[in-house]
């Protein structure tokens, strides 16, 4: 893979069309990307690298690396998401079988929550925050389970009782609906 992220501008019938510098770097092997729900900033999970690239998003809608470009997470990265009121982020890490948990301060940059990382079971592929910004889901592929975490005050994941539920063969994602009444895998 080329480790970048690719940049468009969407015109007015949906087209894409590049922008004058098409392509950011990123770490090694980006899976996933997400914006913040204010559009200011852009994440990019790097399975290889063990890391989040982390970018300001200009006026043009150019990304332009954070101070610190990138920041740690557990092992093999999958998946980002940032919960609806964009001061929290949580990666799925499916070596580690662990979710990191971040605090996003005013500039957009990350910073480890303490504990950094919490458990799920075997190869998570995807965290979820529901609407409503109380709870978070994450997807086991191997152990073929959903997690499931209540969210306190500070952004720290405690696992609910029962701390998961069985899905189907092989979880890759979960999606809650905008009520946060409905999970669907």
């Amino acid at each position: 893979g080329s480790n970048t992220v690719s940049q468009y501008r969407i015109d007015a019938t949906g087209t894409l069309t590049p922008l004058s510098l098409p392509t950011v770097s990123t770490g090694d092997r980006p899976q996933s990307v997400t914006i913040d729900p204010s559009g200011h900033t852009a994440y990019v999970v790097n399975q290889n690298s063990d890391t989040i690239s982390q970018f300001s998003i200009g006026a043009t809608g150019a990304l332009t690396p954070l101070s610190p470009p990138t920041v740690s997470t557990g092992d093999r990265p999958y998946s980002i998401t940032i919960d609806p009121s964009g001061r929290m982020a949580y990666v799925a890490n499916q070596g580690s079988n662990t979710v990191s948990q971040y605090h996003i301060d005013v500039t957009g940059a990350l910073t480890p929550l303490s504990p950094p990382t919490v458990s799920t079971e075997v190869a998570p592929s995807s965290v979820i925050v529901d609407p409503s910004g109380r709870s978070a889901y994450v997807a086991n592929r191997e152990s073929h389970t959903i997690s499931q975490f209540n969210i306190d005050a500070t952004g720290i994941l405690t696992p609910l009782s029962p701390p998961t539920v069985s899905t189907g063969n092989t979880p890759y994602s979960i999606t809650v609906d905008p009520s946060s009444r409905m999970a669907y895998v």
